[in-house]
């Protein structure tokens, strides 16, 4: 592992200016502080936040670590939602949030790395962590405490709190089979993100049940905006022209969907049912109100980031993976039981 003293000497500075350089003192150069960090990215060194714990007080600073850029963040209720529910939890607690986004699409795993050189928080909360990520990017290095919202954590499946994707799924698609679906295509979401795989199991286990069979020509990927909803749709529709609903793996999909079945000319959900996952706040809105299943995003973040204060009070060491219900919402999307 690499030390101050490899980034100092491989940089061409002290190590004072490398303390310096990670700290955002002022007294240094934005040359020199270019130099150093990127010194620091390529030796993957990580300051000892335990060694600095012994000298300074807490920050009163939680992080907050998503891995998609800035645009898609603020353009995604759900994950809003989310991080509302840790500010307030954050603001009870007279603590301050540091969020830390991707510098690119192709560059989720900056957000993480930022965070490892810190030296500014108590703790992170880290938003859809990938399985095995934490290992990969050095996440599990951290001398600080951590949750994570999804399913893998630096300590495996400990300290997480995601809602139960697969039951989610599983009473959304068992809805469209009871009102006389068996052509139902799907839009998922991007690989390896154990929540689609999980929302994907409800949606093959509810098939299971009722006997129909899977063609994996009903499957389309998405990467959960509407555009690519939109797109999506366009490729059910030609390919699987027999499908008569679409399940979702999120709602600004299913809009992207719906708004691209309108301009094909059928009509929702007389034509073609569509069911999304989440709830954000305007599918209740939109045209036709969408039937989804919730996930308490707001709930979430306040129980992420309350676990998060007991670990920084040392309160608890650890916890089991929280897992909350996720409900369905039946509204106008799916339509009545076909004749």
């Amino acid at each position: 592992m690499a030390t101050i003293y490899d980034v100092a000497k491989e940089a061409g500075v002290s190590t004072a200016t490398v303390s310096k350089a990670l700290s955002n003192t002022p007294y240094v150069s934005e040359e020199t502080r270019a130099r150093v960090l990127a010194v620091v990215e390529r030796l993957n060194y990580v300051p000892s936040l335990a060694a600095r714990g012994l000298t300074k007080a807490r920050t009163y600073i939680i992080g907050l670590v998503i891995p998609y850029v800035s645009d898609y963040l603020f353009s995604d209720p759900h994950l809003l939602e989310f991080i509302r529910g840790v500010e307030q939890e954050a603001n009870a607690r007279d603590y301050n949030l540091l969020l830390a986004t991707a510098r690119a699409p192709s560059e989720a795993a900056s957000a993480y790395q930022r965070l490892l050189r810190t030296q500014y928080v108590d703790g992170a909360v880290l938003v859809a962590v990938r399985r095995g990520e934490p290992d990969s990017l050095g996440v599990g290095k951290m001398d600080y405490p951590c949750v994570a919202l999804g399913y893998h954590s630096p300590y495996g499946p400990d300290n997480t709190v995601h809602a139960d994707d697969r039951q989610g799924a599983l009473k959304a698609v068992r809805h469209l089979l009871d009102l006389g679906h068996r052509g139902i295509g799907v839009i998922s979401g991007p690989p390896p993100l154990t929540a689609v795989e999980e929302r994907l199991a409800g949606y093959r286990l509810a098939l299971a049940e009722r006997g129909v069979a899977c063609d994996e020509g009903w499957f389309v990927q998405g990467d959960f905006t509407p555009e690519s909803g939109f797109q999506a749709a366009a490729i059910l529709l030609e390919r699987c022209p027999q499908l008569t609903a679409i399940f979702c793996i999120n709602d600004r999909m299913a809009m992207g969907a719906i708004q691209r079945l309108r301009a094909e000319g059928l009509r929702v959900p007389d034509d073609i049912a569509v069911v999304g996952f989440d709830d954000i706040p305007s599918a209740a809105l939109f045209e036709p109100p969408l039937t989804t299943v919730r996930q308490p995003a707001l709930e979430m973040g306040r129980i992420a980031a309350h676990k998060l204060f007991q670990l920084i009070g040392r309160e608890i060491e650890s916890f089991e993976s929280i897992v909350l219900p996720a409900e369905l919402i039946v509204r106008a999307s799916s339509g009545n039981a076909r004749r």
